[in-house]
């Protein structure tokens, strides 16, 4: 092993020890200040709990999937201005390279807006709806179909990204010679699916992660689900140790579905194509899916906006004093951001690592960044609650530090998968030549690499501060009083019954996502974010 390898090796070490170190503390701490492992976790009652989330949850990215593969197709394949058609039924083709729309993105408008703002559209759609069909009210309001509906708009961008991100990495040239010998839609279940179906499935499995783990959405729509079993529990009792141990079953799924889906996903470190002209003629009934596909993102920003308009031109007093909430949230959001920064850069780092030694860990290192996803949120805040209660730093309990932590183990691994998709946005050629031609240690990096890295940086930034706007499970457990969160007092709101007052506090919050996302969309819209240097790509 050379001095260079083994350098990066060790450094590789480093960096998953310490990002296990942050976002499994807290889980460790619970599990060392156990007596040992409680038999009669499971009973008849918690395995009803667990099926419940279960079939949410797999529904949930079921048809968040679905719908992504037929949307991100006729998006990839609309949002492009032919040069040359050789027939109706031929591939379009670029003579050269183009500048992709920023439009094509437009799905990702509303995507970090918190799920209870989803919630409340949805009730605000079947009370106008039952006013002409009273029946609607009656069937529709409860039960497993609105979890899954709502959730589905929930997490739909990030699906459609994900798929379109796919079609960006399949290679030109490959799709060029196969539309030559068979038709689009032949191509496109033969040839293109096959090489999304890496990317599909590790969002898949980060959906029906968060969906299993989300407690907040089913309960208003109250269906028992096994996540508020846990909060429920360490309410009820106060013992840490005990929601750990009531967390397995929950978590060992999640690990088995994360491990099975993210494995495939170890091997795509290339950068992102910038010249794709492809521009396939599929059928007219691939066409009309795709398109029904498309309405439904559409859906999924209209639905909020319009049910909130009613609302809109009557002011309520109360909006006013939720300013001090929103402040908090906000707070607590951005020293979560600059906690969670460097490591999630590191880290991200790490899984687009080109170097051959690393590649043989990429199965250790891409499991070292997913899993912490399998954490419940409210057993992340009941593990920093047990952690700091036994050290001098508790004295923080009552500001807006103690939750920003317990947000920022939370969203960790988010932001480091996150910072990866942006990076493989960066043109590789640009950094290997500036790491052969550096006149001295650490100026490819000062001067190069960062530079490159900072767009995804304050990307993953936005992006993970508008989450922990949103965020139920573990503010609800780490609030302190006096300093409630914007997002409980939504959530208590909404289980008052009090949806018209609770209106104007979710439009203030969709009025924050909308403007940090409109700074998203303008660091996209730069050329340097691709890393290119030709204003084309």
């Amino acid at each position: 092993m050379t001095c260079r390898k083994y350098s990066q090796y060790s450094k590789g070490i480093i960096i998953c020890l310490v990002y296990l170190l942050l976002t499994l503390l807290p889980i460790l701490c619970l599990g060392l200040s156990g007596r040992g492992f409680e038999t009669g976790i499971l009973n008849a009652r918690r395995l009803g709990l667990m099926i419940n989330s279960l079939i949410i949850a797999f529904f949930t990215a079921a048809v968040c999937l679905l719908v992504a593969v037929f949307a991100s197709l006729r998006i990839h394949a609309g949002f492009r201005s032919p040069r040359i058609r050789a027939g109706s039924n031929s591939p379009r083709i670029h003579t050269g390279s183009q500048r992709r729309p920023l439009l094509r993105w437009y799905f990702l408008l509303l995507a970090p807006v918190p799920p209870y703002i989803y919630a409340l559209s949805y009730m605000n759609l079947l009370r106008f709806l039952g006013r002409i069909f009273p029946e609607v009210l009656r069937y529709r309001m409860t039960g497993i179909f609105p979890c899954v509906a709502v959730e589905t708009f929930v997490y739909l961008p990030f699906a459609c990204a994900a798929a379109l991100a796919a079609l960006d990495q399949v290679d030109e040239k490959e799709w060029s010679a196969a539309l030559v010998f068979d038709s689009a839609d032949h191509v496109f279940f033969k040839v293109i699916l096959p090489k999304q179906l890496p990317w599909l499935l590790a969002i898949g499995a980060v959906i029906f992660v968060l969906s299993v783990m989300d407690y907040s959405i089913p309960s208003l729509f109250q269906v028992n689900v096994y996540s508020m079993e846990i909060f429920s529990d360490y309410s009820a009792a106060g013992q840490s140790v005990h929601s750990l141990y009531l967390s397995l079953p929950l978590m060992i799924t999640a690990a088995a579905v994360i491990i099975l889906s993210f494995l495939p996903l170890k091997n795509i470190s290339e950068t992102m194509k910038a010249n794709a002209g492809i521009r396939p003629v599929y059928s007219p009934a691939l066409r009309a899916a795709g398109g029904a596909a498309v309405v439904l993102t559409l859906l999924q920003i209209l639905l909020p906006l319009i049910s909130f308009i009613p609302y809109i031109l009557k002011p309520d007093a109360e909006i006013v004093s939720a300013l001090e909430e929103l402040w908090n949230s906000c707070l607590s959001g951005l020293i979560a951001v600059l906690l969670l920064t460097l490591p999630a850069a590191a880290m991200a780092l790490l899984l687009a690592s080109d170097d051959p030694f690393g590649k043989l860990c990429k199965p250790i290192i891409w499991l070292t960044a997913v899993l912490p996803l399998c954490v419940p949120g409210v057993l992340t805040g009941i593990g920093v609650l047990k952690l700091f209660s036994s050290t001098p730093l508790y004295v923080l309990r009552t500001g807006v530090f103690f939750p920003a932590v317990g947000l920022a183990i939370r969203y960790l691994p988010f932001a480091a998968l996150i910072q990866y998709g942006c990076y493989l946005r960066i043109d590789r050629a640009r950094i290997r030549a500036a790491a052969l031609l550096q006149p001295r240690t650490g100026s490819a990096f000062t001067r190069v690499l960062l530079p490159s890295m900072a767009p995804g940086l304050i990307i993953s930034g936005i992006v993970v501060f508008l989450l922990t706007l949103g965020d139920v499970g573990t503010s609800l457990v780490l609030m302190t009083a006096g300093r409630e969160p914007m997002s409980v007092k939504i959530y208590n709101y909404l289980h008052y019954g009090s949806s018209e007052k609770v209106t104007y506090f979710c439009l203030m919050q969709m009025a924050v996502c909308i403007a940090f996302m409109g700074a998203v969309y303008f660091l996209l819209a730069r050329p340097r974010f691709t890393g290119s240097s030709g204003p084309e790509n």
